[in-house]
């Protein structure tokens, strides 16, 4: 495992402007929220910039949060799910200039509706059916994150094993603490995952709503996450997605010193 953070964290100011506080404080990851105010993914000489100073200043794991205006992956409308497919594939193409390669959405808008659930089903899986080919051909990876309770995909043992059972290399799971605590799932699930969580977004709250607090702030119990995230042999980045309202350098300071007490290592990037 290695600390990441989400670049959520520092809305709305520009993508570009805390990665020095991150490169500073050792962070090793970093994962992009795409809003245009943010990152114009839309805009590839942007883009590439933004990938270039990635690079340079040596981190380690750069991830895209799909923005939410991309469309809804499990649209039962069959023109509505295409277009959210073909939105995406440019998400992707952003992801390749960006030097990203894992790349996280949600599992359809936030106006879904969980009694549609069956329909939803089948169109997710025909929706990572197509995406996940496109992406496999840039050598990228896709993980869809389980949604807060009562939208549709907040079951993440179920989201997790649709998934499983599709049976596709690059197509994963990011789990969100946050989400999965807040609907009663945590710490017990994490025993019947594997190695299709491929990124996990943490966050604290106090079990009824997603605060996005920093880690430590609220009643997740960590300790027994770290524990079931190791046991089943979990090796990706922790990403960590707060809205703190503090300095982004003490932000840093507390996230480094909860990384270091569930056991990360966090390195000093070299200059």
């Amino acid at each position: 495992m290695y600390l990441s953070v989400s670049s959520y964290t520092w809305l709305p100011s520009s993508f570009q402007s805390h990665l020095a506080t991150l490169h500073d404080n050792g962070i090793e990851g970093v994962e992009i929220f795409c809003t245009p105010r943010h990152l114009n993914i839309g805009d590839p000489e942007e883009v590439q910039k933004a990938g270039m100073t990635l690079r340079e200043m040596g981190f380690r794991g750069i991830s895209l949060h799909a923005p939410i205006t991309v469309g809804d992956l499990s649209d039962p409308d069959e023109m509505q799910r295409e277009e959210t497919v073909f939105n995406s594939q440019h998400v992707l193409d952003a992801a390749t200039l960006l030097g990203a390669k894992l790349i996280t959405f949600h599992p359809a808008s936030i106006e879904g509706e969980i009694n549609q659930a069956s329909e939803r089903w089948t169109s997710l899986e025909e929706t990572l059916h197509d995406l996940g080919s496109y992406a496999e051909d840039r050598d990228l990876r896709i993980a869809i994150e389980n949604f807060p309770f009562p939208f549709f995909g907040c079951d993440p043992l179920e989201l997790y094993n649709r998934i499983d059972n599709l049976d596709l290399p690059n197509v994963g799971m990011t789990l969100d603490i946050g989400h999965a605590f807040c609907g009663g799932h945590l710490p017990h699930v994490l025993s019947q995952f594997g190695d299709k969580i491929f990124a996990v977004h943490a966050s604290d709250n106090r079990g009824r709503v997603d605060e996005h607090l920093t880690p430590g702030q609220g009643y997740v119990p960590w300790e027994d996450i770290f524990t079931g995230l190791r046991q089943m042999a979990y090796h990706g980045p922790i990403v960590i997605e707060v809205r703190d309202g503090r300095q982004m350098n003490q932000i840093c300071t507390d996230i480094v010193e909860f990384a270091e007490r569930m056991g990360i290592n966090v390195g000093q990037l070299s200059h």
